[in-house]
């Protein structure tokens, strides 16, 4: 059910970020909040991390391409490596017990 519930927040989060890549024209600021968003939803449920950075870069990267932006997809490479980052972390942080 966590899991269900965070892929929608990251497909919701997705098509905001689209909102706001059509609204303002500061790239930085958006790199900045698919990397983060991507991580923060990625540490939530690390067993669906490609999902969830697909996700999040994927509406802007296909609304690029249709629209012949092909730099677009920069954003999703940025959302997959966001989610990488959270997956590694959260991996980092598991407890193994001495043998």
């Amino acid at each position: 059910m966590k899991d269900a519930a965070v892929l929608a927040v990251a497909i919701a989060v997705g098509f905001f970020l689209l909102s706001y890549d059509q609204r303002t024209d500061d790239t930085g600021v958006e790199a900045a909040l698919l990397v983060a968003l991507s991580l923060a939803l990625a540490v939530a449920v690390p067993r669906r991390a490609l999902a969830v950075g697909l996700a999040v870069g994927l509406p802007i990267a296909a609304w690029g391409v249709i629209n012949g932006n092909s730099a677009a997809v920069a954003a999703l490479a940025f959302a997959l490596i966001g989610a990488g980052i959270g997956w590694l972390s959260r991996r980092a942080t598991r407890v193994r017990p001495w043998a």
